[in-house]
């Protein structure tokens, strides 16, 4: 059998025929955005391939928006689409195979952080493949080592485009709150509007977690963090004399916050950093030891049992995901135990702790974070606009005086018994709000799919009859 890179596309006669016999499913690599994930061979050809198989009551507006994204994308730093099937109740997925996994699942099978200079090779795949999808103004919003796939020849690729954004010449900016917390750019997290500068943030952020383990802010609450990443200087290296100046200076200037100073994807790629960077063919010794360990571990080894290497204590990395959550996963045995992530294909969302290069797998839900969706050019999430409130009217009422710290409620003991009712009650209104524009925002888009669907169903129904 051969890899999936050199297959083009799949054929106007086989997209027409049941996607049994086109494809023969060898093991379940997971459980991707919204479905199943896949390893499968192309009948015909040989070829591998990635199959994801979405049940069609999902939220089938982000699995179009994936595919969308995807089909018009011609890169060989993006991960590939060669086309999809609608069988029975089932919407199949075909999309490129890499058999290196994520660059998070290399490091927990590993049990490391990755050296520098395979960070510089990884980052320079990656920056091409934003610098293509930027060129055509689209936005991958969830950029992390969780959604860079390896294959086999050390290319690394972007994947999982659920919540991939599109700009036009009458939308310079977007202002959804989208993305993983930890990952996500000042502008993104305060819905100022943003653009493709934002993923530039966060391929900042993930040269730090392939450094580290794990990304800025990871051993606090991804609340709180998303207060603290406007607010706080940008994040730097735990212990900079690790690393080179080139490295720390190519990290800082991802991580300016103002997005306009911050470079583009073009402009980084000829940094020293990424200019010096190995060929990608020297991440293949590092691909070969991940999948040994891998092979080596007992067949009945659940990934939900946490790893600890050389340290006394674990850290525990509380739930990040927030209104929206994905269930993912990734190719870490081919069994049905698999705990959930964050990819298209074959990725991870667990995050790893280091202590003095002591790593602990830990298998935090390293959710995506959907808030909200608004066109308005000045939009707040309600979230937000809540927390503006308690400032401005700082001065006018004592029932939202200022808090200096987002877990310091001390100064509640000293409120009055009716100031109490009062706080809650104006965060249960917020709230309903919020649901109540979340159910309306979901009926509105899921009811035309679902009639499209139905269509669907009536067509095949029909030439089914007439066969």
């Amino acid at each position: 059998m051969i890899s999936s890179c050199s297959f083009k596309k799949l054929s106007e006669e086989s997209l027409t025929r049941p996607p049994e016999e086109v494809f023969d499913l060898l093991e379940k690599l997971g459980e991707g955005s919204y479905g199943t994930v896949y390893k499968a061979v192309h009948k015909e050809t040989g070829q591998l391939l990635a199959v994801k198989k979405v049940p069609v009551d999902s939220d089938l507006q982000d699995i179009i928006r994936e595919i969308s994204i995807m089909q018009q994308c011609d890169c060989s730093f993006v991960v590939k689409y060669f086309g999809s099937y609608f069988e029975n109740s089932y919407l199949w997925i075909v999309m490129e195979f890499c058999g290196g996994g994520s660059v998070l699942d290399i490091m927990r099978l590993r049990q490391k952080t990755l050296e520098e200079s395979k960070i510089a090779t990884i980052v320079r795949c990656t920056l091409k493949g934003l610098e293509y999808l930027h060129i055509l103004r689209k936005i991958h919003r969830d950029v992390k080592a969780g959604n860079i796939l390896l294959d086999l020849e050390g290319n690394a690729k972007l994947a999982d485009f659920g919540v991939a954004g599109q700009l036009t010449d009458t939308m310079a900016k977007r202002n959804t709150v989208i993305g993983t917390p930890f990952w996500m750019a000042p502008e993104v997290i305060q819905a100022i509007g943003y653009d493709c500068a934002a993923d530039i943030w966060s391929l900042g952020i993930t040269a730090i977690e392939m450094a580290e383990g794990r990304p800025p802010y990871a051993d606090i609450h991804p609340m709180r963090a998303i207060f603290m990443i406007p607010t706080k200087p940008p994040p730097t290296f735990q212990e900079p004399d690790k690393w080179s100046t080139d490295f720390i200076d190519f990290v800082s200037k991802c991580l300016v916050k103002v997005p306009e100073q911050r470079p583009s994807a073009s402009a980084l790629l000829q940094h020293n950093f990424v200019k010096n960077a190995m060929p990608v063919h020297t991440l293949q010794g590092m691909i070969k030891e991940s999948q040994e360990a891998l092979l080596a571990r007992p067949p009945a080894e659940s990934d939900s049992d946490t790893e600890v290497v050389n340290t006394e204590e674990e850290d525990e990395i509380q739930d990040v995901g927030t209104m929206v959550k994905r269930p993912t996963s990734t190719h870490i045995a081919p069994e049905d135990d698999i705990d959930s992530g964050t990819g298209t294909m074959i990725c991870k969302s667990d995050t790893m702790v280091t202590r003095e290069s002591p790593l602990v797998a830990d298998d935090s839900d390293m959710s995506t974070l959907v808030i909200s969706n608004a066109n308005s050019k000045d939009y707040k999430p309600d979230f937000m606009e809540h927390f503006d409130k308690i400032n401005n009217n700082k001065s006018k009422e004592n029932l939202y005086e200022q808090v200096d710290s987002f877990e310091n409620f001390g100064f509640l003991k000293q409120a009055s018994y009716q100031d109490l009712q009062d706080r809650l009650a104006n965060l249960d209104v917020f709230m309903e709000k919020d649901l109540e524009e979340l159910r309306k925002r979901y009926q509105t888009k899921r009811q035309p799919i679902l009639e499209a669907i139905e269509a669907k169903k009536r067509q095949q129904k029909l030439q089914d009859h007439k066969r």
